[in-house]
């Protein structure tokens, strides 16, 4: 086994995010723990409990092979009979899966993509280090790539703003960089939605979901994600970064990459938003950048027969009960200390919980969708958002979000929006004894 010190990672040194062409990978190696591929578990384990390592490298020679997780051993030998069974079986049995090995030589952009593309539990893994003939140069931990993806985004925000005399004769090359950011933040909102039973069409789930997307300019602030928590229940996340443009969908691109790093939590909205705040607040401190962003995130548990939700300073959502006829907002009081992200660290943000019933709905926007002015230069308003809502109670799904974006343009003195603009609805279907239902066929 080869055991080295961490170095220290020199990511200050770089320069604007537009001119970096390419990055001194081994300077960002946090160590390059390794055993060979015929190492039996036992004395693998022993090499971990020496560390304080959460993967190593499994090598032929110098080869890599794949990689090896410090939890995924102990569980396999601190089974019953586990260490009788495994302890002598080589450690190439039992590897993770589809590892995330980059070459040496390989670009920032394509890196740092593939890397915050991960899912589950394998967004954690360390990442392979490779050269041309795929030795083994060294482990990069996803801490220190979430840190060279916030320095780059920082710094690439602060040079934006200290360099407005080179706008002109760099507008071009910018206006592409922000088409090709636009491609990659639309590609990062939920491609596949989720339903309940899991193996179902969207059209027979007994929860469907909805979304209108627009940001103001070629990039947004605002995000949301859907998820599946368990085969009776699934997660909305919508958030709204401060402002528009490239800084606002700078800090919602770190965002996300915390949401995929806490996913595990999502069951508890509440103990999400804290989590995400704790993680946000740690990202900003030291930075002279001053943001915030807004959340809320929504549980639709079929199973338990509920609506879960924690509000972290964002627009209550509207909630559509067809059975009574009733049309009104979530009561975010009980869910609403905590205040913006980012703002205060330490702080715990409370779950508050409905009923959830066949044919409800939920309706989750930023507030892109109600701040804007009429011919009297007056507000929508939540209000009169409320209203519009109301009076479209017997539409669902699409037709309802597009019948609330034409009504509130409407109401627009200029016909358009003036901020990003992100609409999701939730609809359920018929369910009953809290179990999700099958159409008949």
């Amino acid at each position: 086994m080869s055991d080295l010190e961490t170095g220290q990672n020199p990511i200050g040194l770089m320069e604007s995010i537009s001119e970096i062409g390419s990055i001194d990978w081994e300077a960002l190696v946090d160590h390059r723990t390794c055993v060979q591929q015929n190492e039996d578990l036992a004395s693998v384990q022993e090499k971990f409990r020496q560390t304080n390592v959460s993967f190593m490298a499994v090598l032929d020679r110098q080869r890599v092979v794949g990689l090896c997780a410090r939890h995924e051993i102990a569980m396999r030998l601190g089974s019953q009979y586990g260490f009788a069974l495994f302890g002598r079986t080589p450690v190439r049995d039992h590897l993770v899966a589809q590892p995330l090995s980059i070459n040496v030589k390989q670009g920032w952009s394509d890196v740092l993509q593939r890397v915050f593309l991960r899912t589950g539990e394998s967004f954690n893994q360390d990442v392979l280090l490779v050269d041309d003939r795929c030795a083994f140069l060294g482990l990069i931990s996803v801490q220190t790539l979430v840190r060279l993806q916030t320095r780059l985004l920082m710094q690439s925000i602060v040079e934006l703003e200290q360099k407005q005399d080179e706008i002109g004769r760099r507008n071009q090359q910018l206006t592409e960089d922000l088409r090709m950011a636009r491609e990659v933040q639309l590609a990062m909102l939920p491609r596949t939605l989720p339903t309940i039973p899991p193996d179902v069409a969207q059209d027979a789930s007994a929860v469907r979901i909805f979304s209108h997307y627009a940001p103001f300019g070629l990039v947004s602030g605002d995000f949301f994600d859907v998820f599946p928590i368990s085969d009776t229940a699934i997660a909305v996340f919508i958030a709204d970064v401060m402002g528009h443009g490239v800084q606002a969908a700078l800090v919602m691109a770190m965002m996300r990459a915390l949401i995929q790093n806490h996913r595990e939590e999502a069951a508890d909205p509440g103990r999400l938003l804290t989590a995400l705040n704790g993680d946000f607040c740690d990202m900003l401190r030291g930075s002279s950048l001053s943001t915030f962003a807004s959340a809320f995130s929504l549980v639709i548990d079929v199973g338990a027969g509920e609506f879960r939700y924690a509000n972290a300073g964002h627009p209550c959502p509207i909630h559509l009960c067809r059975q009574t006829g009733q049309v009104m907002h979530l009561d975010c009081v009980q869910s609403s200390n905590g205040g913006v992200l980012g703002v205060r660290p330490g702080v715990n943000y409370r779950t508050g919980s409905i009923e959830l019933r066949a044919r409800d709905a939920v309706v989750l926007f930023t507030d892109g969708l109600f701040e804007i002015r009429g011919q009297d230069s007056e507000l929508l308003g939540q209000e009169r958002l409320l209203a519009l809502v109301e009076s479209n109670v017997k539409q669902s799904g699409q037709a309802l979000i597009r019948d609330l974006i034409n009504r509130v343009q409407d109401f627009s003195a200029q016909g358009q929006f003036e901020d990003d603009v992100c609409l999701v609805t939730v609809e359920i279907g018929e369910i009953a004894a809290g179990e999700p239902h099958r159409p008949s066929t």
